[in-house]
C-alpha cells in the first residue's frame, strides 16, 4: 500500500527545491507527532470539538504533502467526532498512529523527509 500522491510531493519537489521541501515535510513530522500526542490527550477527555479541530488541521497539513491514507483519514475523525460519535471516534484514533508511522516511514524511504528520528 502507497501511503502518498508522489505527483503531489515531486511538483512540490520541483517548485520548492529539495531543501525547502525537506524542511516542510521535517515540520510536518514533528508537527504529526505534537497531534498524535494532544489527540490521545483529548480522546481521555472526551473533548469532541478539540478532536475534530487537530484531525481537521492534520487533514489539511497531510492533504497539502499528499499524504492521502492519513488526509482520508483524519477526514474521518473530525467528521465522527463533529458528529459527537464516541465508538468510531476511537475506532479511527486506533488505527492513527500506525498509519502516521507509516506515512513518516514511506516519506523518508523516498527522501521527502529526513530519516525518521
Amino acid at each position: 500500500m502507497t501511503y502518498l500522491d508522489t505527483d503531489v510531493l515531486d511538483e512540490l519537489l520541483e517548485i520548492l527545491g529539495d531543501e525547502d521541501l525537506r524542511s516542510i515535510t521535517d515540520s510536518f513530522v514533528e508537527q504529526l507527532g505534537h497531534q498524535l500526542t494532544a489527540l490521545d490527550t483529548q480522546l481521555e477527555q472526551t473533548n469532541f470539538a478539540e478532536i475534530a479541530r487537530i484531525a481537521h488541521s492534520l487533514k489539511g497539513g497531510a492533504g497539502n504533502l499528499g499524504a492521502i491514507a492519513l488526509s482520508e483519514t483524519a477526514a474521518a475523525l473530525e467528521r465522527h467526532a463533529r458528529e459527537g460519535d464516541a465508538d468510531m471516534t476511537s475506532s479511527v484514533m486506533t488505527t492513527l498512529p500506525e498509519l502516521a508511522r507509516q506515512t513518516v516511514a514511506e516519506l523518508s524511504e523516498r527522501g521527502y523527509a529526513s530519516a525518521e528520528s
